[in-house]
């Protein structure tokens, strides 16, 4: 009787101690199922919204053919051209055609939402480039273009912009009249630095072909560039910037082949965007300086 006591203690205990064991465990699903109803019901309102951009990224999916043409078309034909003939180009001529022949595209088409974004337009402005249209679409040839610009620059505001946009890279800035230029120009490639070539007149030295061509060897796995009859190590981080305050220069053929040529040269509607900015920014410098705080917020967050 003792030992039958003595076992029916044990199973009671082992009872015991599983009960507890399976009431601590109810316990922690009841907070997990909490949790999970309160992220549902957190997340249901999103659920509205996720399958707005859902169907919006699948519409922009089947568009993607007309508004790559034009954007490619952009970057490789306009980049000389004035703003009212790139806008009859872009819109009167190339979309045209496009709606002719039924290929997909966006309308009404925007440049910024095929070559950029929101945020980085904001922040180039905040870099010192002009907020008009004809600016923003230098910007995007500056950056997006697989050829080195040449900027036609009278008025002295790309070269402003890509100071401020590259002081942070290490820029260094040469003439082709300086007599070390090659050196500077040796190092900003070898290193991945930025280069910028300023007064830029009519006559490009011969000696920076192979640059302007991105004519990069390779040898054993070693990547390098001729300068003159000299092999230069290249790091694909290296950037060639070269402007002119010429107005209404007479390049060649063989110039636009190995540089995209661009013109940023202020028109009247971009004055009266670029005074509109400006009047905005003093009459209601909470907005500025709002609009550079929200800038910088998400520029952190696109970052994290």
């Amino acid at each position: 009787m003792g030992e039958e006591l003595t076992e029916l203690g044990h199973r009671l205990e082992a009872a015991t101690d599983e009960r507890q064991q399976l009431q601590t465990e109810t316990e922690l699903m009841q907070r997990r199922l909490a949790t999970a109803d309160k992220l549902i019901k957190g997340l249901s309102s999103e659920a509205v919204r996720w399958t707005g951009e859902l169907t919006g990224l699948q519409a922009r999916h089947t568009r993607l053919p007309g508004d790559c043409l034009l954007g490619a078309a952009f970057l490789s034909y306009v980049g000389a051209f004035s703003w009212e003939f790139r806008h009859t180009m872009l819109h009167d001529d190339w979309l045209a055609d496009l709606l002719e022949r039924n290929i997909p595209v966006s309308q009404p088409f925007r440049l910024e939402e095929v070559l950029s974004h929101e945020v980085e337009l904001a922040h180039w402005t905040s870099e010192g480039l002009p907020p008009d249209e004809l600016s923003l679409q230098n910007g995007m040839l500056t950056t997006r273009c697989s050829r080195f610009p040449l900027c036609i620059d009278p008025q002295q505001q790309a070269i402003t912009w890509i100071r401020n946009r590259e002081a942070k890279n290490n820029l260094k800035v040469a003439t082709f009249a300086d007599t070390d230029f090659l050196k500077h120009l040796e190092l900003a490639i070898k290193y991945g630095s930025p280069f910028l070539f300023q007064d830029v007149d009519e006559y490009i030295d011969p000696v920076i072909d192979n640059i302007l061509e991105k004519n990069v060897k390779k040898d054993q796995g070693r990547e390098f560039m001729m300068l003159g009859d000299k092999e230069v190590d290249y790091d694909p981080n290296f950037r060639l910037y070269l402007t002119t305050k010429l107005s209404n220069p007479q390049y060649g053929p063989n110039v636009f082949g190995k540089a995209v040529v661009i013109n940023y040269t202020v028109t009247l509607k971009g004055l009266e965007d670029q005074l509109l900015s400006v009047i905005v920014k003093y009459e209601r410098r909470e907005l500025e300086e709002q609009r550079e705080k929200l800038i910088q917020e998400t520029r952190f967050a696109d970052l994290a």
